[in-house]
C-alpha cells in the first residue's frame, strides 16, 4: 500500500492510495462483484440511485447503474465489499491522512459513511459533478487483463487520474469531478469486463449539546 496528497490549483487536497487491499481481499471483493453483477435485479439505473443533475435542464448526469450496498447488506459482515472497505481505517491510514491534511481530519471526526457501487461500459460515463457529502472516496476493480479503456477521472477539469485496478482516490465532495466514458468492445459487454466503483460518501454527524 502506498499513499501520496496533492494539491489541485484551487487549492484542494487529494489523496491517492494505490494496492489498497492485498491478493487475497482484492480476490474475495472481485467474487462478490462478480455475483452482484449476475444479479440484474438489484441494479438501479440513474433516476433511482439518486444521480447528480444538471441545475438547468435537470437532466441525469450519471450514465452508470448502482447499487446502495448498505440497502442491500442489513449486516456489513455478510459483505466482503463493506468489511474490506473499511481497511482505510483498520490499517490506520485514515489517521495518517488526517493528520497530514486538516480537509481529511473528516475521515475521522463524528463520520458516518454511506457505499455506492457503479459499474460502467458501453460509453457509460458521469459529466462534471459534485457530491453531497463532505469528503468522497472512490475505488476501482476490474477484471484483468483490462478490457476496457477510458473510465479516467478528471478533477476540476484539468487533474487527470488514470483507471487503475485497486486504487483508492479521496477528494473533498465539493471537487468538480468527472469520468470519462468507458469504451468495451461490444463482445464483452454485459459480462462484468467493465469498470466497478466502490464509492463511499463520508459525511459528519452533528455533535449532541
Amino acid at each position: 500500500m502506498h499513499h501520496d496528497i496533492s494539491t489541485l490549483p484551487n487549492g484542494s487536497p487529494f489523496a491517492l492510495i494505490q494496492n489498497l487491499y492485498d491478493s487475497s481481499e482484492h480476490s474475495e471483493i472481485m467474487q462478490e462483484l462478480r455475483y452482484l453483477h449476475s444479479r440484474s435485479s438489484i441494479w438501479l439505473d440513474p433516476d433511482e440511485s439518486g444521480s447528480a443533475k444538471d441545475a438547468e435542464s435537470r437532466q441525469n448526469l450519471k450514465n452508470n447503474k448502482c447499487i446502495w450496498m448498505n440497502h442491500i447488506y442489513k449486516n456489513p459482515e455478510a459483505s466482503a465489499i463493506l468489511t474490506h472497505n473499511m481497511k482505510l481505517y483498520n490499517s490506520g491510514l485514515a489517521m495518517t491522512l488526517a493528520e497530514s491534511h486538516p480537509w481529511f481530519k473528516y475521515l475521522i471526526h463524528n463520520a458516518e459513511f454511506s457505499t455506492l457501487l457503479s459499474y460502467y461500459e458501453n460509453n457509460q460515463d458521469y459529466k462534471p459533478h459534485r457530491d453531497r457529502a463532505v469528503l468522497t472516496t472512490l475505488t476501482w476493480f476490474y477484471e484483468e487483463p483490462k478490457y476496457f479503456e477510458g473510465g479516467n477521472l478528471f478533477l476540476e477539469k484539468e487533474t487527470k487520474v488514470e483507471c487503475l485496478n485497486n486504487f483508492m482516490v479521496i477528494i473533498p465532495s465539493t471537487v468538480l469531478h468527472e469520468v470519462t466514458p468507458v469504451i468495451l468492445d461490444e463482445e464483452f459487454s454485459n459480462k462484468g469486463f467493465g469498470r466497478y466503483t466502490i464509492t463511499t460518501f463520508i459525511t459528519t454527524i452533528a455533535s449532541q449539546s
